[in-house]
């Protein structure tokens, strides 16, 4: 996976997620499908901690 997106994914660093739109579609096509399984990973992470939750 591409160094950038290691790091807005896996390192959650949301600070860094813009500079993704100045990179060359051919820098990070070979990332896209394990960017997406990291995506659906984390949404779906999420989803489950607010069901748990309480309605407030």
């Amino acid at each position: 996976m591409h160094q950038l997106f290691r790091l807005v994914l896996g390192q959650k660093d949301l600070s860094r997620a813009g500079d993704l739109f100045s990179l060359d579609d051919s820098e990070i096509e070979d990332s896209l499908t394990e960017a997406l399984e990291q995506i659906k990973i984390i949404s779906s992470s999420s989803v489950s901690k607010l069901a748990c939750q309480p309605a407030a």
